[in-house]
Formats: structure tokens, C-alpha cells, sequence
């Protein structure tokens, strides 16, 4: 069972780990200018927030109120040509989702595992999953050193350890279930100009750990699409 980590908890490591690759990204920047490294780099600290359309397999689900997403975290730019224009990327971040929906959970003969559709009358159930991060992508822009406006594509794929999630409905509660896949892949797209961005992403993995499911349940599943925008900070 993966450890309980408060709200606090999370703050804390977000800031452990800005501070500590933002230093690794500052030496690294400066060891570059100190070896006579002309290429250009885009390295950059990322915010965003974004609502979700939340698919579902099964006819009967239907969204209960707004789904949301944020992020956030610190990117290393890796030029492929010495203009800059076109690069990779490296990061590391943290990513925080509710989800809102109309499902029931029971639990069945030999613990296992059923979800269900709720019928009108029940109340809404919620799960949030907060995550830690890995951002891969490959980026275009138009910039150039002494340019900091310029319009931007970027678009790769997420790597996430998924360390704490919760399920609340009514007055139940449950922490760190084994309901939820521990590790998932995101693919992402953002795009625009300047500090103003929109992000699109969707799941790539599955949402549900199968193997605690009984077999002759719900074969649910959901596939949530991330609408939003980023704000990549020099």
C-alpha cells in the first residue's frame, strides 16, 4: 500500500524538487555558456489547468459536475540544431485530477471488486489521483535568442508514478485503493504564443487495476480527454 500523502505533504515535495532541478538546470545552463555552447535553450518551469471530458465505455455514465486537472513542474530543453528551433525535452513534475462521476462501488464475493451506474437519486462519486511526472516531448518554436515572444508547438508524452489517489462518495471515503493503476502514460500536445498556451492530453494506459475487478462485473472504463491551457515560464 503506497503511503498517505496530505495536500501539505504534496506542496512540500513539489517545492523539494523545483528547487533541486531548478539548480541541476542552472549549473547545467551555466556549465553550457562556460564551454562556449551556442545553441539556444527554452529551459522553463510549466503551470497549467485544464478541465476534463471524461469517455466512458459504458452507455449509461455520465459526468457529475466539472472533472479538472492541474500541473506543474520544471523542463530541461535539449537543442537539436544550434538555432533552437527544434529540441527535445526532459522533465519532472506534479499533476493533481478529479474526477466526477455517476458510478457505485460494492464490494462482492471474495472482495471482489464492482462498479456499477448509479441511478439518479444517488450522490456523486469523486476519485482524485495525484501524480508524479515525467514529461518527454519534442518541440518547435520560432524563437531566437534575443526573442522571448514567439509561437511554440510542442507535443510528447507523460510518464507518470500515480502515489496517492482517493475515492469519496456521500460519507464514504477510501485512501489509497487498489482500485486505480499505480503507473500510467499521458500522450500531450500544447501550442501558441508567448506565455499563453493551450494543452490538449489523453490517457494512453488504463484508468482501472483489472485484477481486483470480479469477472463477471462492469467491464468499465474511462478515458478522460485534458482541455486546457500551459504556461511555460523562462
Amino acid at each position: 500500500m503506497i503511503s498517505t500523502f496530505s495536500f501539505l505533504s504534496t506542496r512540500k515535495v513539489f517545492l523539494i524538487l523545483t528547487l533541486t532541478f531548478g539548480s541541476f538546470f542552472s549549473a547545467w545552463s551555466q556549465e553550457d555558456t562556460d564551454s562556449g555552447d551556442d545553441f539556444f535553450r527554452e529551459d522553463q518551469f510549466y503551470l497549467g489547468a485544464s478541465f476534463m471530458v471524461i469517455q466512458s465505455n459504458q452507455e449509461g455514465f455520465s459526468p457529475q459536475g466539472l472533472s479538472r486537472h492541474f500541473q506543474g513542474g520544471v523542463v530541461r530543453d535539449i537543442p537539436l540544431v544550434s538555432s533552437g528551433k527544434f529540441a527535445t525535452a526532459l522533465g519532472l513534475g506534479l499533476s493533481f485530477e478529479r474526477f466526477n462521476t455517476n458510478l457505485n462501488r460494492t464490494i462482492g464475493v471474495n472482495n471482489k471488486l464492482h462498479y456499477s451506474i448509479a441511478d439518479e437519486n444517488s450522490p456523486p462519486m469523486f476519485f482524485s489521483l495525484h501524480s508524479l511526472e515525467l514529461p518527454i516531448s519534442l518541440r518547435w518554436r520560432n524563437a531566437t535568442p534575443d526573442n522571448f515572444a514567439f509561437w511554440r508547438v510542442y507535443g510528447g508524452v507523460s510518464f507518470r508514478w500515480n502515489y496517492y489517489n482517493r475515492i469519496r462518495q456521500d460519507t464514504f471515503e477510501l485512501k489509497n485503493s487498489d482500485d486505480f493503476e499505480n503507473f500510467s502514460t499521458v500522450a500531450h500536445l500544447s501550442f501558441g504564443y508567448n506565455t499563453w498556451n493551450f494543452y490538449l492530453a489523453y490517457h494512453l494506459s488504463p484508468f482501472f487495476e483489472k485484477t481486483s475487478f470480479d469477472t463477471n462485473a462492469l467491464p468499465l472504463e474511462l478515458n478522460p480527454l485534458k482541455i486546457g491551457l500551459i504556461f511555460f515560464i523562462l
